[in-house]
């Protein structure tokens, strides 16, 4: 039997992306700018959840990342989740685990590897050393990051028309640009190919972990067929759900999956009498909800934030 997981914020506190922009260009702000503009063209019809690695894959290339560089700054920067090494030890003996990540694959594989995943790894593809593009091009959009982060944040529901035109005009303008091969060449695992990638594997007892705007596609999936699991979402992934974690530990999702796939969901809403073996690890460091509400998703995103700092703001 197959469990179905995110990885970044279910497992691993980091953000791949995120650190890249700190470690090439010292500039968080960028990094969340074009986050934001992700969360924006997906509620716009215009792109689905999940592509901040393709948008700033151009970037990358341009500074001349490496992939042994991407594999360093990943293992050197790990934070997990609190007690994930054994909650994904318990699972992996007993269930194959499948990780669906929009994060870049060698980021995935080092950082699972450290923690012991047993199973499949599905991550966006990208070599950052395949291309050979002019110095002249390379300066022109490097140039960019400190626009980019100078300009107004962008609120997905009433978004600052500035910053979207800047942004608009300058993928457009890529796109005529050396750098149009790279935004082809970066086939990001977005919300709508989690979704595919978990429905290929034809599972008829489906459970998925998100917890973020990328995986809403996947839970509304496994809601279906299941239970949709959100681990310290924000209110997307929340909203998606049928079971709500709100916990400092990563046992409370080991706990869930085990529940319901050795004995079905209403063992998991009667969890607390389940006398399971990591009930005592979980109790006191975990509430669990089986419906969202206003106070539900701000207990989540309370905790999310808690445990990421920066990036838990993000979508």
């Amino acid at each position: 039997m197959r469990f179905f997981t995110d990885w970044e914020g279910p497992w691993i506190l980091n953000d791949i992306a995120y650190e890249l922009c700190l470690a090439v260009f010292n500039n968080g702000e960028f990094f969340e700018r074009l986050s934001q503009y992700d969360d924006y063209l997906m509620l716009t019809g215009r792109s689905s959840a999940g592509s901040t690695l393709k948008l700033i894959a151009p970037f990358l290339v341009a500074a001349e990342l490496k992939r042994d560089e991407i594999v360093k700054i990943s293992r050197d920067l790990a934070r997990f989740v609190p007690q994930a090494e054994e909650a994904m030890k318990f699972l992996c003996e007993k269930y194959e685990a499948v990780v669906i990540s929009t994060s870049y694959e060698d980021y995935l594989k080092v950082t699972s590897e450290m923690l012991g995943v047993k199973g499949h790894l599905h991550g966006t593809s990208f070599d950052p050393e395949k291309y050979e593009i002019d110095e002249r091009w390379k300066k022109w959009l490097i140039e960019k990051v400190d626009e980019i982060a100078a300009l107004p944040e962008i609120d997905p529901k009433n978004p600052d028309e500035r910053t979207v035109r800047y942004l608009d005009d300058l993928f457009k303008e890529m796109e005529r640009s050396p750098f149009k091969k790279v935004l082809e060449d970066v086939k990001v695992v977005d919300a709508k190919e989690k979704r595919r990638i978990m429905e290929s594997y034809g599972e008829r007892k489906v459970i998925a972990i998100g917890d973020s705007i990328s995986d809403v596609e996947m839970l509304r999936a496994a809601r279906r067929k299941g239970l949709a699991v959100s681990f310290n979402g924000n209110g997307y992934a929340v909203r998606e759900a049928n079971v709500i974690i709100v916990s400092e530990t990563a046992l409370s999702e080991a706990m869930i999956v085990d529940l319901f796939l050795s004995k079905g969901f209403e063992a998991v809403k009667n969890y607390e009498n389940s006398e399971h073996e990591l009930l005592n690890e979980v109790m006191g460091k975990t509430e669990i909800y089986f419906e969202a509400s206003e106070d539900v998703i701000e207990k989540s995103e309370k905790m999310r934030k808690r445990l990421r700092g920066k990036v838990g703001e993000l979508g």
